[in-house]
């Protein structure tokens, strides 16, 4: 019976999401599309568990470039000496503006940012900083989420979905999570990826049909397991790397 359960919630969101959301994923496809069509770039960021949904993948566009930082500290701890907080890289804003610097973010481009709760420090703060710089940002999140827990942010106390050019709502609970499940103390079974992948592939069919409406073909990734798949791609590839597109 819960799988059955799961799959009633799942749909009922995703229904949700077609009801409402529309309005934002065409605003959103549309300043994708924009952004491309004059040079710009579309850039990908999620927080979450989503992080490679839309790279190298059958169907999908080229024309995506993932923010990626790696900073790795070697340095063994001395027995007398105490145990530090474990930090990430977002959580400085020393770090942040100059993981900015060093990427390749210029005006008029476009940042797709995901986060679930939208109350993280570093997902408000790089909405925040790239905007300084010109970028939009599309936010995928869930204002319901946000506005049941207390901001994470320290400057200005603001979540995600106050800080973005266009969001889109994922339609999730509080907690990401759909079933009360016998036996357990806590529900179960998030919603956020399955949320995610359906307006992230909706969203990208959008830009698609807009771009060809225009005259502009991207380049899309074909199957590998196809015959033909690796040379079609490493064609578009050097097509993509030509024209940007």
């Amino acid at each position: 019976m819960s799988a059955e359960k799961f799959m009633d919630a799942g749909e009922e969101i995703l229904r949700k999401i077609r009801a409402t959301q529309l309005p934002a994923i065409k605003e959103a496809a549309a300043l994708i599309a924009d952004s491309i069509a004059h040079g710009g770039a579309l850039h990908y960021f999620d927080t979450g568990h989503c992080t490679g949904e839309l790279l190298g993948r059958a169907g999908g566009l080229f024309a995506i470039h993932p923010l990626q930082v790696n900073i790795n500290i070697s340095h063994p701890k001395p027995p007398t000496h105490p145990e530090k907080e474990a930090k990430s890289w977002y959580d400085d804003q020393r770090v942040r503006e100059f993981a900015l610097d060093q990427a390749h973010f210029q005006k008029g481009d476009v940042l797709l940012l995901g986060s679930v709760s939208g109350s993280k420090s570093y997902a408000v703060s790089l909405a925040m900083e790239i905007r300084e710089r010109g970028v939009k940002v599309i936010a995928i999140t869930s204002p319901t989420y946000s506005k049941a827990i207390p901001s994470q942010d320290p400057s200005a106390g603001q979540f995600l979905y106050q800080v973005a050019d266009v969001v889109i709502d994922n339609c999730g609970e509080v907690g990401d999570v759909l079933l009360d499940i016998p036996g357990l103390d806590t529900k179960a079974c998030p919603s956020s990826g399955l949320a995610f992948v359906y307006i992230a592939w909706s969203l990208i069919a959008q830009v698609l049909s807009n771009l060809t409406e225009r005259g502009i073909k991207p380049q899309v990734y074909k199957s590998i397991n196809l015959p033909e798949g690796r040379e079609f791609n490493e064609k578009a590839k050097q097509a993509y790397e030509r024209a940007g597109i």
